[in-house]
């Protein structure tokens, strides 16, 4: 009977540690599902591309300058999440996501994000440059402090969320070289007006949550679909005399300008196909040629470099 009961605190013990160790993994997801992954990636990636533009060849300040990045976007993530806490509950596509979900609390998730903004500005502060961590200061304070709270104000929210969607390459360029400088604000620039585009089709996509919660992300009050498609194909214009204006800075100008015009047809042509036919099929073609777009001009600008 002793043995048994030996057995059976054994069993329960483990029972408890398991049950432990499946709680502290569960949490750990949660906390990445709070930096948005996916979105962060894509961040991150034009970060890295600035410092590799702006001419960084050692490993170590890339892989530093990548840490601090990722924790001030995710950061800006987090607190974005914690803002909109109650809309994500409302809507089908975010209320699974950690907060809503109560698989973390909001007091929680802000010391968290306010931990990683530290972390990350320190580590940009510390050991890259006093420039990049006052772009990553301002990146979190303009997405999480001005545009999340205006998405239900104004619809100019876009615009004040395509800056701190911008600054990334930008911060990129300022930690290898520690100024800005025109090549810098032309890649500012490009990433800028591209983001419209791809904002707006999320926008139509998502339209019927977004109004739910009272989200004002279309191009202005009471857009269809043919006035958000007019106003995408308006604003990725700009995006390919930008990119081609980045050819006088490269040392292979005949390579790059090809290349340039065709991503820039991808993108100009799924917008005006999302103009002819204002449907969900045709905002999804504009996504898609959106978040392919940037990797694909980036890469072109490093193999002409």
């Amino acid at each position: 009977m002793y043995a048994s009961h030996r057995r059976f605190g054994l069993n329960k013990s483990l029972a408890t540690q398991n049950t432990f160790g499946s709680a502290v993994i569960q949490r750990l997801r949660d906390y990445w599902a709070l930096s948005k992954p996916r979105v962060t990636l894509l961040v991150w990636i034009t970060n890295l591309f600035g410092m590799l533009l702006a001419g960084a060849a050692s490993p170590g300040p890339i892989a530093i300058n990548l840490l601090g990045a990722w924790f001030v976007i995710a950061a800006a993530n987090v607190l974005n999440q914690v803002i909109e806490a109650v809309p994500d509950s409302q809507m089908s596509r975010t209320r699974n996501r950690p907060i809503p979900a109560g698989r973390v609390t909001p007091i929680e998730a802000t010391l968290l994000g306010i931990v990683w903004a530290v972390i990350g500005l320190l580590i940009l502060a510390l050991w890259v440059n006093p420039l990049t961590a006052c772009l990553g200061a301002v990146s979190i304070g303009l997405y999480a402090l001005a545009y999340t709270p205006l998405k239900r104000v104004t619809h100019l929210c876009t615009v004040v969320g395509a800056i701190p969607g911008a600054i990334p390459p930008l911060a990129g360029w300022a930690a290898v070289t520690g100024t800005l400088n025109p090549p810098a604000f032309l890649l500012f620039a490009i990433q800028f007006f591209w983001q419209f585009p791809h904002f707006w089709a999320i926008a139509w996509l998502l339209r019927q949550d977004y109004a739910k919660v009272g989200f004002k992300m279309l191009p202005y009050p009471d857009a269809d679909g043919k006035s958000t498609a007019v106003c995408a194909l308006k604003y990725s214009l700009p995006v390919l005399p930008l990119s081609l204006a980045y050819a006088f800075l490269l040392s292979k100008p005949w390579l790059y300008v090809p290349l340039a015009m065709l991503a820039g047809w991808w993108l100009l042509s799924a917008a005006i196909k999302f103009v002819n036919t204002p449907d969900d099929l045709a905002a999804r073609r504009v996504l898609k040629a959106s978040i392919g777009y940037m990797p694909a001009v980036l890469l072109a600008m490093m193999i002409c470099r």
